[in-house]
């Protein structure tokens, strides 16, 4: 006979009450004190079951701020370039997204955003960085590289337009996606502080290089999701 293990205990407990529906995504979970108590466990016993449930994608944590259960994940398909607000719209969430600008930078060849594929050394770039957000949870970061001279003034546009949207309607362009790199990876400090999880935290790194469709660079952009937060899919017609 299999013995079931205090962790056990724990994870069933709290699985139960989300099949349930009494606890729903984006609810808070009773605290690791409040758990202790109840349960009569340990906190090592409660961290443990928490942490399980969290490699699983059912709970997440906000640091000092406590335990919640995991959205549902938006369905993403990286290899097509997006408008993240009618993704989100399309599964039936809300998005919103934080725009800052860090001016021009001279794109040089120990940069991140230099690559074979993207900006040539000496290219004139905007520096952007985005928070985005699903449901008024925080899911992802961004850092994206614009070409200042195809895409003059765009950044401030993309404070209530998605960019491709803006590209297209503004500036006649057509974003084209050239260059795809998709790695897991334990997100980087600067990362986990805006988006308010624990340093080390999991996640997915997308890079995307995209052209005007013909070799004229336009974008080199870093995306830096939560690992919890989306679900990749890529159809084949």
């Amino acid at each position: 006979m299999k013995k079931t293990r205090y962790y056990q205990i724990v994870q069933e407990l709290i699985l139960k009450l989300i099949n349930s529906g009494e606890l729903k995504p984006g609810d808070k979970l009773p605290s690791e004190r409040t758990l202790c108590s109840e349960l009569s466990l340990n906190r090592n016993t409660i961290r443990h079951a928490l942490l399980k449930l969290q490699r699983d994608g059912k709970i997440f944590r906000l640091e000092r701020k406590g335990w919640y259960v995991n959205p549902i994940r938006m369905v993403y398909n990286p290899a097509n370039h997006i408008n993240f607000a009618q993704l989100a719209a399309s599964q039936n969430r809300k998005a919103k997204w934080t725009t800052e600008d860090n001016g021009i930078i001279t794109i040089e060849e120990n940069m991140d955003t230099f690559t074979d594929e993207g900006f040539a050394a000496g290219t004139e770039a905007y520096s952007m960085e985005n928070t985005f957000f699903i449901d008024g949870q925080k899911v992802a970061r961004t850092l994206n590289y614009l070409n200042a001279e195809k895409l003059e003034g765009i950044v401030p546009k993309t404070a209530a337009r998605a960019m491709t949207q803006v590209a297209e309607e503004d500036y006649g362009l057509q974003l084209t996606q050239r260059n795809l790199l998709i790695r897991p990876m334990l997100l980087p400090r600067e990362v986990t502080s805006h988006l308010g999880i624990p340093h080390g935290s999991a996640g997915i790194y997308v890079r995307r290089i995209k052209t005007d469709g013909k070799n004229t660079v336009l974008t080199v952009e870093h995306e830096y999701w939560r690992f919890d937060a989306i679900e990749l899919r890529v159809d084949q017609n």
